[in-house]
């Protein structure tokens, strides 16, 4: 049986600043591959293909089964490539966020599309596989859904040290790129799934509520793979709380100084979780930046938001990562319901107060599925707009049009925020400063092309609606 596992093109094709590995396709490669299946992955938005060369190439290859994983932001490129393929494939199979959380809607919104696989795909592909190729009906298969049928739930897997590492060998690794890694070379792993706090715009539908962590020693050998055996040294860290655990966080970093490794990593952790000690360890063990979701300057946003922390949380935090010497990535959320136009002036002011390495500002998105949603639903507050910030990879983009937030507001404090921020003389000679290799120069240029275009395309958006 030939199985192939697709990444599909940009939607438009040019300069992406940022292509990581589709970490869930590896990972269901390698469980597929374990269980005796011969898979491929084809990450077409790496390779840069055009539509036109991914048909060819789906026209040739001639898959019996293709297998796509897409969130929701791009679920338009996804239901494109099916629509696509359907022609030259005999069973095709969709999992990620957006199925997850669609369900049989799915099958409307694209119906050439023949099985979705509901939250954690691993065992439930190779499950759907075995079947198809018995001949036997799919339709008891926990975790998975077809056209009139939806199996039972799936448990979450309790023992993530289980799973074979992702296939990493079946993947472009010299096209990825990330703009803050140091290196020209970068992959990304997973170290735990799941997250136990509940911000109202977060969607949980695959990895759930439930946190569940791999051990250090799985983790090390893991990244024994990565830089004996793939020659990479700089990766992320993609875990929504890499931090939750401090003692395991500090035996990882331990074992990665123990093996003499000079390697470079991003993570992501919340602000009432930074500790002094621990970030010390993770500088030396490598850490070179720390993403934390900072979401607002002003209290009332944050509760609202049900982020379970406070504003001087976040002061703490940076201050400490600061010292520390890790560079820091701060998340904010405009148009907050409860905030004003002045409010979010504040969180600007707030920012630049932190001082993050980077800042990325974004409109308050309720996603389908999530606690937002039902309240912009309800409220109607519901509005769909074309994406509105620079790093978005939507077409369309969802927005809290509440009383105190129109589209037009959205998009002046948007503008705001960014040119505030980032085309500041004080931050533009300390970002040039810090740069220390050519790789890193060639990533700051993409991330200032990327900001200049947007700017350019929202200068002329506005100037056409006038």
């Amino acid at each position: 049986m030939n199985i192939l596992l697709l990444n599909p093109p940009a939607r438009y094709q040019g300069m992406e600043s940022l292509i990581v590995p589709p970490l869930g396709l590896a990972y269901v490669a390698a469980t597929l591959r374990l269980a005796g299946f011969q898979v491929s992955i084809k990450d077409a938005l790496a390779e840069q293909m055009s539509w036109n060369e991914l048909e060819t190439f789906l026209k040739d290859v001639h898959p019996d089964i293709l297998g796509l994983s897409s969130m929701t932001p791009v679920i338009d490129t996804a239901f494109k490539a099916v629509r696509m393929a359907r022609p030259y494939v005999s069973t095709i199979v969709m999992g990620g966020p957006h199925v997850s959380v669609w369900g049989q809607e799915v099958f409307q919104q694209c119906p050439e599309v023949d099985f979705c696989v509901i939250g954690e795909g691993e065992e439930t592909v190779v499950e759907l596989f075995d079947a198809l190729v018995a001949g036997r009906c799919p339709d008891a298969i926990p975790g998975l859904m077809g056209r009139g049928f939806a199996g039972p739930p799936r448990s979450m897997i309790k023992d993530l040290d289980s799973l074979p590492f992702p296939a990493r060998d079946l993947l472009p690794l010299a096209r990825y790129r990330y703009p803050f890694s140091k290196t020209s070379r970068v992959t990304t792993l997973f170290t735990s799934r799941g997250c136990p706090f509940d911000c109202i715009f977060c969607d949980k539908s695959v990895f759930g509520s439930h946190w569940r962590a791999r051990s250090a020693d799985n983790i090390l050998t893991e990244i024994d793979e990565i830089v004996q055996r793939f020659q990479t040294t700089s990766f992320i860290i993609y875990d929504d709380l890499f931090t939750l655990d401090k003692h395991r966080t500090k035996a990882i970093c331990e074992g990665i100084l123990q093996r003499g490794y000079k390697v470079d990593w991003k993570c992501e952790s919340r602000v009432n979780l930074a500790d002094p000690e621990i970030l010390q360890i993770m500088k030396r063990a490598g850490c070179s930046m720390i993403a934390y979701g900072a979401e607002s300057g002003n209290q009332h946003g944050l509760d609202y938001l049900n982020k379970r922390f406070k504003v001087e949380d976040t002061r703490r935090a940076f201050a400490f990562t600061h010292k520390a010497g890790i560079a820091t990535m701060a998340y904010f959320i405009l148009g907050i319901p409860t905030e004003s136009f002045e409010d979010e002036l504040q969180t600007i002011k707030f920012a630049r107060e932190i001082d993050p390495t980077f800042a990325q500002f974004s409109t308050l998105s309720p996603y389908y599925g999530t606690r937002l949603f039902q309240e912009a639903k309800e409220r109607n507050w519901y509005h769909e707009v074309y994406a509105n910030n620079p790093l978005d990879k939507d077409l369309k983009r969802p927005i809290v049009n509440s009383p105190q937030w129109s589209e037009r507001n959205l998009q002046r404090i948007l503008n705001r925020a960014y040119l505030s921020f980032y085309l500041s003389p004080r931050y533009i000679i300390k970002k040039l400063l810090g740069i220390r290799s050519m790789a890193q120069m060639a990533n700051v240029f993409r991330g200032f092309i990327s900001l200049g275009k947007w700017l350019i395309k929202m200068g002329s958006l506005w100037r056409n609606r006038r």
